[in-house]
């Protein structure tokens, strides 16, 4: 569960490593970087203006998002000549400024200084820390002379000042050089790219009303998701999204402990739906107590909003490296084991609860289970109904369940008694009356995609591990591929990263539509920085960025035919194979292919 993904300890722990023992590896592959956000040809809508998302509003169902990062806000804050103060014809930071309140002379809080963007990629994007670089950084006003940007109610800002802070600027280079020349002008920002956000709690901050006031992202996922949507200035950066004009609604998503772990998707999509969005994205991949089959409230919810024409796309998910999904065909009257182990604590937390879900088509075929503790106490047969009950120093609860599409789900948690870990070695033995495919996932409440509470079993598979809500009937799926840099174990360049999900839904829709890069991505960090972005959780916005783009273009675009357009301009190469299948859906996402065909329909 969890937000899709983002670069975790271990991957930094194994980027340090890789940079130790051989730092050759990452500085050769400099030359081969990609801004995958930066599409390789320009386009121009049909007023000769760039393709920059402008009047394209996207819904955002994750973490948050920093609205205080300089990426996210508009340059509308008009256009001003700096001030060479000493008279050499070179941009001095510290020295020089700009009139800003425009009464013919140079205040002392009208000096230029730099707010250097902190560089989190490890060597892979180039910048130089210490000196002002326009597609970079940015510059400020030392109102109060503290050497710092400030911003913030805190700091006696209102939703009334531009950028809810101090004045904030981007350099207009206009040769290129990397540089702010004398003739060069800087413009000022202003507004937010962030339209509103419903905090966790339900409260809906707005732009223009009490957007300063919102929660900050709770773990940056969605700040990285935004960035690659719409972060930075066209033209400007040498990392901005693929839709810099576009503007973002936000839901942020609040955990429960125990599944669900997201119970309230009708309420975040139906804000969603309200504030009149062209796409939602969803940033969250779920799998259990989750009948995965697309009859859930939330996933009609957004076939509804397809069948009205908004774009609705979701990543992958994930779990196909977790060994927390498994798959197996169960013959009449025969018993099958499956053992799992939990660990003590997982992701700082303590493991004091783990949780199984079965599920298979058929109401009217039964399955009975029994359950062995680690301590090697076996319950009744468990079969039909809802119970909870005790068996040693172990509670359990289990519950039986049928969808409106006759997908019978068989829930089960286990906590232990005195709030104790549940860590150790698990079976559930399984038996049914006729033969039963059965889909088994795991997890526990660190709700990790590493599996920290796994299954120890042959039948383990990656195939059936597209998440929820990505099974929903409308929705857009899409896996990730790696670029940019090989990371050990999580896939070959070019090719399908390890972790996404794969193969046919249990309602027989093939899981993934598309994929596009998730590992390794470039974008906005919270706190002013810039790093690396991986996962689907990084796939998906590309697609939303693209269909962002193709609308600007083309506002009476549906659905359908956004999907149907970059569906059959994927691009298949030798590492997707013929396509469709199971584990590219249709191949790569081709930005420019898919703008290319729109513009001969249109």
């Amino acid at each position: 569960m969890k937000i899709l993904k983002n670069l975790n300890k271990k991957h930094i722990i194994i980027l340090l490593i890789l940079f130790i023992l051989n730092p050759a590896l990452i500085y050769s592959q400099k030359s081969d970087i990609w801004i995958t956000t930066i599409l390789k040809e320009k386009f121009y809508d049909k007023e000769g203006n760039p393709l920059t998302g402008k009047g394209v509003v996207i819904g955002d169902i994750d973490s948050g998002v920093d609205i205080f990062h300089p990426m996210f806000f508009f340059a509308d804050g008009g256009e001003y000549d700096w001030v060479d103060v000493n008279k050499d014809n070179v941009f001095t930071p510290e020295v020089d400024g700009v009139d800003f309140n425009k009464n013919g002379k140079l205040d002392t809080e009208e000096i230029l200084e730099v707010l250097e963007i902190w560089n989190n990629t490890y060597g892979l994007i180039s910048s130089k820390q210490g000196v002002y670089e326009p597609d970079f950084d940015f510059l400020y006003l030392d109102l109060n002379g503290n050497k710092k940007r400030d911003f913030g109610e805190e700091k006696g800002f209102t939703e009334n000042d531009p950028t809810y802070g101090e004045p904030l600027f981007i350099s207009m280079d206009v040769n290129k050089n990397n540089k702010l020349d004398i003739s060069e002008k800087i413009v000022a920002l202003k507004t937010s790219k962030i339209r509103a956000i419903r905090e966790k709690n339900g409260t809906i901050r707005r732009r223009g009303i009490d957007l300063i006031k919102a929660e900050p992202d709770s773990i940056g996922h969605g700040t990285g998701v935004c960035g690659i949507l719409c972060g930075g200035h066209y033209g400007v950066q040498k990392l901005h999204g693929f839709a810099p004009d576009a503007e973002i609604v936000m839901a942020n998503i609040f955990y429960d402990y125990t599944p669900r772990f997201v119970r309230n998707f009708p309420d975040l999509i139906n804000f969603i739906k309200e504030e009149k969005v062209n796409i939602l994205l969803f940033e969250d991949g779920e799998w259990m107590w989750e009948f995965m089959d697309g009859s859930t409230e939330e996933e009609e919810l957004v076939n509804q909003m397809a069948r009205e024409g908004i774009f609705i796309v979701g990543g992958a998910g994930n779990l196909a490296d977790g060994n927390m999904h498994l798959k197996d065909t169960l013959s009449a009257n025969q018993k099958t084991t499956y053992k799992f182990i939990s660990p003590k604590e997982s992701e700082g937390k303590k493991v004091d609860g783990a949780f199984v879900s079965f599920i298979w088509k058929g109401p009217e075929n039964l399955v009975s289970f029994w359950i062995t503790t680690p301590e090697g106490e076996t319950s009744k047969e468990i079969k039909q109904g809802a119970e909870f009950f005790s068996l040693g120093n172990y509670n359990i609860f289990y519950s039986r369940d049928v969808s409106s599409r006759n997908t019978v789900m068989f829930r089960f948690g286990f906590s232990k008694q005195d709030s104790g870990a549940v860590n150790g070695s698990w079976i559930i033995t399984a038996q049914t009356e006729n033969d039963v495919v059965l889909d088994g996932f795991i997890v526990d409440v660190s709700q990790s995609w590493s599996g920290s509470t796994h299954w120890v079993s042959d039948k383990i598979t990656s195939e059936g591990t597209v998440t929820f809500p990505s099974t929903a009937d409308s929705i857009v799926a899409v896996g990730a591929y790696v670029v940019n840099m090989e990371w050990p174990g999580y896939g070959k360049l070019n090719n399908l990263c390890s972790y996404s999900g794969i193969g046919y839904n249990i309602s027989g829709k093939m899981g993934t539509d598309i994929c596009a890069p998730g590992h390794t991505t470039f974008t906005v960090e919270k706190g002013n920085k810039y790093g690396i972005f991986s996962g689907t959780s990084s796939a998906a916005p590309h697609v939303v960025g693209t269909a962002a783009l193709m609308l600007q273009y083309e506002r009476s675009l549906t659905h359908t035919i956004i999907r149907n357009i970059l569906l059959s301009t994927a691009i298949q190469d030798k590492f997707t194979g013929n396509t469709p299948n199971t584990k590219w859906g249709y191949g790569k996402l081709s930005p420019e292919g898919a703008l290319k065909l729109l513009i001969s329909l249109y």
